[in-house]
């Protein structure tokens, strides 16, 4: 083979280039303090991390085993991709995953990514340090209380590792090596950071490679008040220069101070690679890579999830959007998929006979004789505190009470996309929630035409069409789903 397959980082050539900017910029003879933060680097030595080719069996780590990330809102479709890319890896996973935030990660938010894992909690920290938090930095000043969130993980305690991971990670491969025992004794694990450079810059204050912050492993004997302590001072001083190379990190700086006098094991960047080095040295082949790190713009926070705003999206950056969508669109719709059968397994039969439709309880009441359903196809219906706190419209739950009935049960009828807000509200007994999948990304357009929706195979039951307003569309599904049943003559609304 005479050159390098494809795929694979072409170091000699990418060596020589850094050797010879280097020497570019001694002949130059420029004061330090005139060079760039990538010009320093280029004057110092140089890591080139390793890289493992081979695809590792996952075991689950059991409760001994907790993880830790951190998120806000934003964030919230990011956290969601992380914990499907993690079940996908570990579907009986035991560890229980604690998610740290600022309080902008509300109820109905957290049900939903509860869903995913059944060990998930949420916390939101009121650290002592939080109102003398630096913000001598842009970098600093944006990311706030909650870039160092991650330190909470200090706090945890009666484990014998915490895993701490960032919210912008897609896990695509096992990541046993990050809690198994080691060759190096019980040692910090990290991986050194790189990805605009296909080397880590090694920091003068600490003598290594500067560690991503994104990816750490900690031993149990380090989950103290101690170290709890140590953190906080670092935190506290994180606007005090120590080398130009950390200056510019926030949690990433302090972190590699709290690790400068400490055993830390260097795993291969299987187990942390940056997307930009995904793209830029590796041709986008990810095989064997057992994280993915989406540093930089962030996928879900730009079309098609959002409109993404002013200065989010940085023209000509690295990345790979397509990759982050695809893994989480195939993860998210076998979810859903398997959640809305779980439901519906779980729900007992729907009663036999003509049924009525109606869209507000009254119509209902003056039905005559037969099963009732209601469909209930606007959250404005639900109040101002939607989703988080929805509530009845007036008069509404006196009505549920007045349809409900044992013998024939009332049925509600509503996206599953609302079930974790819906599911909190009080339901009358003789009453019964009925789920739809009615969402985006999956759900085809009804204008698009009935004609382009195959529904008479075995690929029956899954997404229905969309409307706006949601009400044709509703009825158009609850009409399937009963005639489907053998249910009939179906009436209204």
């Amino acid at each position: 083979m005479s050159e390098g397959p494809y795929g694979w980082l072409n170091r000699p050539q990418l060596q020589a280039e850094a050797e010879r900017q280097a020497e570019h910029l001694r002949a130059a003879s420029r004061p330090p303090e005139s060079l760039r933060r990538s010009e320093l680097e280029l004057l110092g030595p140089l890591h080139w991390p390793e890289r493992h080719h081979t695809l590792l069996e996952a075991h689950d780590p059991g409760p001994e085993v907790a993880l830790l990330t951190v998120a806000n809102d934003r964030f919230a479709r990011g956290l969601e991709a992380l914990l499907l890319s993690l079940r996908a890896v570990y579907p009986t996973l035991t560890a229980p995953v604690v998610v740290a935030h600022e309080g902008s990660l509300g109820p109905f938010l957290q049900r939903r990514l509860a869903a995913i894992h059944p060990l998930l909690t949420f916390v939101q920290p009121e650290p002592a340090w939080a109102a003398s938090l630096p913000s001598d930095s842009h970098n600093r000043r944006r990311i706030g209380l909650l870039g160092y969130l991650n330190s909470h993980a200090l706090s945890l305690r009666g484990y014998r590792r915490v895993l701490v991971l960032d919210s912008d990670l897609l896990i695509t491969g096992a990541l046993d090596p990050l809690w198994a025992d080691g060759e190096v004794g019980e040692a910090f694990r990290a991986v050194p950071d790189c990805g605009d450079r296909p080397w880590a810059a090694v920091s003068p204050h600490t003598g290594r490679p500067v560690l991503n912050s994104g990816v750490v492993s900690v031993p149990g004997w380090a989950l103290t008040a101690a170290w709890e302590g140590r953190m906080e001072a670092l935190i506290r001083r994180a606007a005090e220069p120590v080398c130009p190379l950390l200056d510019r990190f926030a949690d990433q700086k302090v972190w590699n101070q709290l690790l400068a006098d400490q055993s830390v094991e260097l795993l291969p960047l299987n187990f942390n690679c940056n997307v930009k080095y995904l793209v830029q040295y590796l041709a986008g082949c990810a095989e064997g890579l057992s994280v993915v790190h989406f540093a930089g713009p962030k996928p879900w926070l730009t079309w098609p999830w959002v409109e993404p705003e002013l200065g989010e999206q940085r023209p000509g950056a690295v990345g790979d959007p397509l990759f982050w969508n695809r893994h989480y669109r195939q993860q998210l719709m076998a979810w859903r998929l398997r959640l809305h059968s779980e439901l519906q397994a779980a729900a007992p039969p729907l009663p036999l006979g003509p049924a009525r439709l109606a869209a507000d309880p009254w119509a209902l009441a003056a039905a005559p004789d037969g099963s009732r359903h209601l469909l209930l196809a606007e959250p404005e219906l639900f109040g101002p505190g939607w989703p988080d706190q929805p509530v009845w419209p007036p008069g509404w739950a006196a009505a549920l009470e007045a349809l409900a009935s044992s013998e024939m049960p009332l049925q509600l009828w509503a996206p599953l996309e609302w079930e974790p807000a819906l599911r909190g509200l009080p339901l009358p007994a003789g009453a019964q929630w009925r789920w739809l999948l009615i969402e985006a990304p999956f759900s085809p357009s009804l204008a698009a035409g009935d004609d382009l929706i195959a529904e008479g195979g075995a690929w029956s039951g899954g997404f229905e069409p969309w409307s706006e307003p949601l009400l044709p569309a509703l009825e158009r599904a609850v009409r399937r789903r009963l005639t489907a049943a053998g249910i009939g003559p179906v009436h209204g609304p």
